[in-house]
């Protein structure tokens, strides 16, 4: 596991280390940021019930990064890392580009996130 996760957090080093630094971070860049992690979250959430049920069929997951029946630590690699990554991008990105991409995840999360809440799936930690 540790080796799969290493390269996600080079990536993000290089993100925080090699970008210049955030022009204008602002306090509404600051909100953006939060309702993206809130609803990444809710996914992680979500993701975690299907790894709790996914073993009796009850439902498989479609990200091919977590394969079709990911463990716990899995998911919870994988949310932890995508969540520092976002958030490194989203401030190395100029101001113009940080809301595009800020508010494309967001639009993309709640799609996940709503599927996942029609099908019957839970938030669990």
């Amino acid at each position: 596991m540790r080796s799969k996760l290493l390269p996600s957090l080079l990536s993000l080093v290089l993100v925080f280390g090699l970008a210049p630094a955030a022009k204008a971070w602002t306090k509404q860049d600051t909100l953006w940021q939060m309702a993206y992690l809130s609803v990444h979250l809710t996914d992680w959430g979500q993701t975690l019930d299907i790894a709790a049920q996914c073993r009796s069929g009850a439902y498989y997951e479609t990200n091919p990064v977590l394969g079709r029946c990911p463990s716990a630590q899995k998911v919870n690699a994988y949310f932890l890392t995508t969540a520092l990554l976002h958030s490194g991008i989203a401030h190395a990105l100029p101001p113009k580009y940080r809301r595009i991409f800020q508010a494309g995840t967001i639009s993309m999360q709640i799609g996940y996130v709503t599927n996942n809440a029609n099908i019957g799936l839970k938030w669990r930690f």
